[in-house]
């Protein structure tokens, strides 16, 4: 394992003479693994090496305990550890995320506090860069969402990339390494995990070598993938002008460079990762050509063809700004709006009139049309979880919703009044009851906006 990885390390150049490096270590056996190769390999390849350790505070004592292990094993072999402590469960609740990405989050900005010239190791496998392949496959991506997970990324390096989960756990076996286990890692209520214990399963039946051939075929991908995007980025600079960008010069791209084009020319403009559904209507404009029209990005922030050039514009999002509400997801300012109808309600029912980011509503109690738009003065509402009536501004405020969000936050209505209000949560009149026959159900997210154009498109 150290002899593969070291030619790993060499062959990408991943660890250049000098770099201080520090390994991401959550006490795993794949973590484990890594920062004992890192540490045999340190002084032979001239880095310094740290590790940094995240109590995300999901699991409790079991995390705890995680965090006293990291820490000893640090101390044993004398290697400086940063410990970060959070509450990842209020970060998911806050900021409407679920608790994976807000966990991601907090681990990349923790690693980003360090600086960019910090070298920062983690130990993904080739299982997880499999997984990850398979779980984008199923989510219809194109070309960048199937390179899955690359072997560097601006500061983030992975020696193990290449090495199966076998190998790493014979490796920690075969040297005495101790560590610990997560039993979430088991639970095939998470998708990852049904792909790994089912899915995979079921492949490597079919080919033994399923792995190493599936691993094959991304590194393939990736080589595609970069050279299209290198003469997808040199098209961008040609048609790039003072106000925008030359629709004559983009309509004569190639769909599979227009498409790369398209969500460069997003991300630059707005640093949002833009979806398939903006990036066809943005080809489709661009082959069309008709100017005035505009594709909505988010919110108030559209690309808009004008005078031959494609073209950021900016609407204000005002109180008169009403939508009404078709099944299917839409943007309205800073948020992503899902409307639909449910089968049932979910097994945290007792919660369902609260202030999650998810609004049930009874449909037969709804009457006419529901609209979304910001507050307006006079707006009340009753929460069914408080059997109280009280104006919208008194409980955002009693809810400690930020003041700057407070004006742009959508509040829903039928034609008889609010029946619910993102973070006040949802109106008695039309709140589901044990009586409830049919539901319908509002669920509200923050775009989040990435700091990398890391399109899956």
């Amino acid at each position: 394992m150290i002899d593969k990885a070291r030619a790993f390390i060499t062959d990408n150049n991943l660890i250049p003479p000098g770099s201080r490096v520090i390994a991401a270590l959550s006490g795993g056996s794949d973590s484990m693994a890594l920062f004992n190769i890192l540490l045999a390999l340190k002084d032979e390849l001239g880095f310094t090496l740290e590790a940094a350790h995240v109590n995300h505070g999901i699991r409790g004592k079991e995390a705890d305990s995680d965090e006293a292990f990291v820490r000893d094993y640090c101390d044993n072999k004398g290697i400086k550890c940063h410990v970060l402590s959070a509450d990842v469960k209020k970060k998911a609740a806050d900021e409407k995320l679920s608790e994976e990405e807000a966990g991601r989050q907090v681990r990349y900005d923790f690693f980003a506090s360090f600086g960019s010239d910090v070298l920062i190791a983690t130990a993904h496998n080739l299982d997880d860069r499999v997984e990850t392949f398979l779980f984008n496959f199923t989510r219809g991506s194109s070309l960048k969402g199937l390179c899955s997970i690359p072997v560097k990324r601006d500061n983030i390096i992975r020696p193990l990339i290449n090495c199966t989960k076998e190998e790493i756990v014979n490796y920690c076996n075969s040297n005495s390494i101790p560590f610990v286990t997560d039993r979430t890692n088991s639970d095939i209520t998470y998708a990852r995990n049904r792909i790994r214990h089912n899915v995979v399963s079921e492949l490597t039946k079919l080919n033994p070598g399923f792995l190493w051939a599936a691993g094959r075929c991304i590194d393939n991908i990736n080589e595609d993938e970069a050279y299209l995007s290198v003469l997808a980025a040199e098209k961008i600079q040609s048609a790039k002008t003072g106000g925008g960008y030359d629709i004559s010069f983009l309509s004569g791209m190639p769909d599979s460079l227009l498409r790369r084009a398209a969500a460069q020319i997003v991300f630059d403009y707005t640093g949002f990762r833009a979806d398939s559904r903006i990036i066809d209507d943005i080809i489709n404009a661009v082959r069309c050509g008709s100017s005035g029209e505009k594709i909505q990005i988010y919110g108030n922030c559209f690309l808009r063809i004008r005078a031959g050039l494609l073209e950021k514009v900016e609407t204000p999002l005002s109180e008169t700004c009403e939508i009404v509400l078709q099944p299917g997801d839409i943007c309205f300012g800073e948020y992503n709006i899902r409307f639909e109808k449910t089968a049932s309600l979910p097994d945290n029912s007792k919660k369902v009139n609260g202030l999650s980011n998810i609004m049930y509503f009874d449909s037969d109690k709804i009457i006419g049309k529901i609209t979304v738009r910001t507050r307006k003065e006079g707006d009340t509402l009753s929460p069914a979880s408080r059997g109280i009536t009280k104006p919208l501004r008194k409980l955002q405020n009693e809810y400690h919703i930020p003041p700057e969000a407070r004006d742009t936050l959508p509040v829903f209505e039928d034609e008889a009044g609010v029946i619910g209000a993102c973070g006040c949560g949802v109106d008695k009149r039309v709140a589901v009851s044990t009586e409830t026959e049919n539901i319908c159900s509002i669920t509200v997210n923050a775009i989040y906006r990435r700091k990398t154009a890391d399109y899956d498109i």
